[in-house]
This record gives C-alpha cells, sequence and structure tokens, in this order.
C-alpha cells in the first residue's frame, strides 16, 4: 500500500463517525451528570476532530 503517505477515504469517515459517537456521548454524560465519562469522551472528541482536519489536509 504505497499511496505517498495519504490515507485512504475510509479512514476520514472512521475519524468523523468516532467523533460524532464521542461528541454524543459527552453531552449525554453532561446531561446525567456524569462528569468523567463527559470529560473522557471530550478527549476522545477533541482527538479525533485533530486526526479528521489533518487527514482533510492531506
Amino acid at each position: 500500500m504505497s499511496n505517498n503517505g495519504k490515507l485512504p477515504r475510509k479512514w476520514g469517515y472512521i475519524f468523523a463517525l468516532t467523533g460524532l459517537a464521542a461528541l454524543g456521548t459527552c453531552i449525554a454524560g453532561l446531561l446525567y451528570k456524569e462528569y468523567l465519562i463527559a470529560i473522557a469522551t471530550g478527549v476522545v472528541f477533541g482527538a479525533q476532530a485533530f486526526n479528521f482536519i489533518k487527514w482533510k489536509r492531506q
């Protein structure tokens, strides 16, 4: 798999879907006052947003 270091399109979809799922879980955690879960999934959302932006720039 030699495509000049670029990730395939499916990775962008995986980053986006994981980020959206983490954001939904973060919001649910805040609504149910489960702050540890909200913080953890907020971190995951941030990481996936960073990954998606990095993928998009390729």
